[in-house]
């Protein structure tokens, strides 16, 4: 198994590294070249700053079993769609069994949006970063990882 992170706009990237690294499992970060990241562990990619660029590249390299940690809901379908594991920044699985509610709810956010009506999404706080890094982990041992 690999990891994959989409870290465009990620609050879990130092943590990602941090078990991954702990854990010696193979990990590639895709960025944008705009994001400064840098760590000695993970392989590091930049991509041109095109919104779908680091989607693209994480969907051409994935392998079936391979983990992406994102919150763009695209991404997910299309890497379930390989076999591949999803989460979330908040450690939430995001499954076949789950994947069409959470694209129903980027379609009406889409909508409202477009109308003018904004939802307000809550502040991270430190309880959403310690259930994000105790859901990873608890994935990773489940997978005797």
């Amino acid at each position: 198994m690999k990891i994959f992170l989409d870290a465009d706009a990620s609050p879990v990237t130092e943590d990602v590294i941090h078990i991954a690294s702990n854990k010696n499992i193979p990990l590639t970060i895709v960025k944008n070249y705009s994001q400064n990241i840098s760590s000695d562990y993970p392989e590091i990619i930049s991509v041109d700053i095109d919104k779908e660029s680091a989607d693209l590249y994480i969907v051409n390299h994935l392998n079936k079993n391979d983990l992406v940690i994102t919150q763009d809901r695209g991404l997910s379908a299309l890497c379930i769609g390989k076999g591949s594991y999803v989460m979330d920044f908040f450690g939430n699985l995001v499954n076949n069994d789950n994947i069409d509610v959470y694209l129903g709810i980027r379609h009406v956010n889409t909508v409202l949006r477009k109308q003018g009506i904004y939802s307000k999404n809550k502040k991270r706080n430190k309880k959403d970063n310690l259930l994000f890094k105790q859901n990873l982990i608890d994935f990773l041992e489940e997978k005797n990882l």
